[in-house]
């Protein structure tokens, strides 16, 4: 019995070593990013950018030819979608992109899909029809994933405002009543 006391003593030091404490600190000395008041039940929760972080720029052909730089958008939101055709959440937020970018493009909103699907052109094009996506699109080499992975997950998106400086970031899939009262408000900024 006193050599079972002593694992199971043995396993919780070993296991709260591991997992750490959670002091809303994260080892850093820095408050534990917390999630913005959510206004969807059924949307991921937006976090809000703990410093003021310029976005990372980065330049890339989009599959319709064109060139997209990031660093060009200054006076724009910007909307940065990390996603792939086979991944289901991915599916369901397009349409809510779609919408949005169709209500708030000529107000200054831009959308930018970066796909990461193996398979380029032959999922995606499909994709973008069966959704009917007419904001940009880029099929990843790696180059936005350098300046922005690796992802806890997919998709994931940022939200980088007028200033060029990330505002937020969810991993799951965003809703357009999540998305729609923050964009307006950095579009009136």
């Amino acid at each position: 019995m006193r050599n079972f006391s002593f694992s199971i003593s043995l396993l919780l030091f070993i296991a709260v070593g591991l997992l750490g404490c959670t002091d809303e600190t994260q080892n850093t000395g820095t408050p534990a990013t917390k999630p913005v008041k959510q206004l969807d039940p059924y949307s991921v929760p937006l976090y809000k950018s703990q410093t003021s972080v310029p976005a990372k720029d980065f330049k890339v052909t989009l599959i319709n030819g064109d060139t997209f730089q990031l660093s060009t958008l200054k006076g724009k939101v910007v909307l940065i979608n990390i996603w792939a055709t086979w991944c289901a959440p991915c599916r369901e937020e397009t349409p809510e992109f779609v919408k949005l970018y169709n209500k708030y493009k000529n107000k200054g909103l831009v959308v930018l899909g970066v796909s990461i699907d193996k398979q380029k052109e032959s999922v995606v094009r499909p994709f973008m029809n069966k959704y009917n996506v007419n904001y940009p699109i880029v099929i990843d080499d790696g180059t936005v994933m350098d300046k922005y992975g690796p992802t806890m997950g997919i998709p994931t998106s940022y939200i980088i405002d007028k200033e060029g400086v990330l505002r937020y970031f969810a991993v799951g899939a965003l809703t357009q009543k999540e998305l729609e009262p923050r964009i307006q408000k950095m579009l009136a900024e």
